[in-house]
């Protein structure tokens, strides 16, 4: 008989999510949207849910709130007359999560639930990351001098915990890719009038500028690595305008290999998929290497979900593999991550321990390292009880 290591009475700390909608929304197109990062309107019409992640997600939803799957329009109203806060309230404790650590930088404040509210309708511990690129394009915009861009950067990830976060959400890949390099003083304002102009002719900026958003990187390495702050970064799998050819994590060696960021804990999000046998090597070499391994987003089958864990757990170190959802928007996908999650991390547990790798105490204790304890300790979480 195949061996399953029951993990359901081990609060899930989500070390990688975001923050849920303010308002609940009954319009199926919005709705399947959420199901894809393609920005093609034509996919999220018409072809998101036609995937394995959409049907299961709809199979469970309808089962917990007693609709057949099949009924999109009722359960989608069914949920609007609900809202949001009741939703969140039944599905984080159905699904016993026990904190999250939740990136800042997306959706927008004005189109979110509050901190507040959030942890008072789920009990939930919540602790926040400052997502660099967004604020360091705030900054970019409000300063016409390079030297005060600098010191008002330094100003921004100084003393973070007391600002309210508990570490740093970088998007480079999305920007310019991982491989962050240190530039002279001369690139670096180069870059910066480039930038400028942008702002001259937009208003805004978007920092695709290699020279300047990687000097500015720096300096918030520096500080994350001073004060003992996890850095994440998004790795693999996002929207298009990711260039995943440069978004792999092995591109991220140069800081891996700094010794002034050894104090500098670096988690790789999404379990860097498609490249996870990379991020589990990373994170098995390095001692600040974190693997976390998200399980609503990238949208996988199950089949898959378990062969990033197989992989993840078949190399690397169980104390630097994290749970995450990377959940958006709606409250469904942590709740549905969590469910999922512990699923696919029992049965690779349970394959250990079928293998004569694992005892079942061993397998046990592994998953609860991956579901809770290592994030707790990272980002100064409470460990929830068993």
């Amino acid at each position: 008989m195949t061996t399953f290591i029951d993990l359901s009475d081990i609060p899930v700390i989500d070390n990688h999510c975001h923050a849920v909608n303010a308002l609940p929304s009954a319009d199926p197109v919005l709705w399947r949207e959420r199901f894809t990062e393609s920005p093609d309107p034509e996919v999220g019409a018409l072809h998101a849910q036609h995937t394995a992640f959409y049907r299961r997600l709809m199979r469970r939803a309808g089962a917990f709130y007693g609709i057949a799957p099949d009924r999109e329009t009722e359960l989608l109203r069914y949920r609007e007359e609900l809202g949001t806060e009741t939703l969140v309230r039944t599905l984080f404790r159905d699904a016993r999560i026990g904190g999250v650590v939740v990136d800042t930088g997306y959706p927008a404040p004005e189109l979110a639930m509050s901190p507040a509210v959030l942890e008072e309708a789920s009990g939930t511990e919540y602790v926040a990351l400052l997502r660099l690129e967004v604020e360091f394009q705030k900054l970019v915009v409000l300063h016409d001098d390079f030297d005060d861009l600098v010191s008002a950067a330094g100003e921004l990830v100084s003393d973070l915990r007391s600002k309210g976060f508990v570490g740093f959400k970088s998007i480079a890949a999305y920007r310019t890719g991982l491989a962050i390099e240190r530039w002279d003083t001369g690139a670096a304002r180069l870059a910066f009038g480039d930038a400028r102009g942008e702002v001259a002719a937009s208003g805004r900026v978007r920092l695709g500028y290699k020279p300047l958003l990687d000097t500015l990187l720096h300096i918030a390495f520096e500080a994350a690595a001073a004060q003992l702050l996890p850095v994440q970064f998004h790795v693999g799998y996002g929207d298009p305008d990711v260039d995943i050819r440069r978004s792999s994590p092995l591109e991220l060696r140069a800081l891996f290999d700094e010794p002034a960021y050894r104090s500098m804990p670096i988690v790789m999000l999404h379990g860097c998929w498609p490249y996870f046998r990379e991020g589990a090597y990373l994170a098995a070499v390095y001692g600040n290497a974190y693997l976390d391994v998200s399980y609503s987003i990238p949208f996988l089958s199950r089949s898959e979900m378990t062969s990033m864990t197989r992989a993840s757990l078949g190399a690397a170190p169980f104390t630097k593999v994290m749970y995450s959802s990377d959940a958006v928007g709606i409250p469904e996908m942590h709740w549905m991550g969590a469910i999922e999650g512990r699923h696919a991390i029992g049965t690779v547990l349970g394959e250990m321990v079928d293998s004569d790798e694992l005892t079942g105490s061993e397998a046990r204790d592994a998953g609860r390292l991956m579901l809770n304890a290592t994030a707790a300790r990272l980002y100064g979480l409470s460990e929830a009880a068993q």
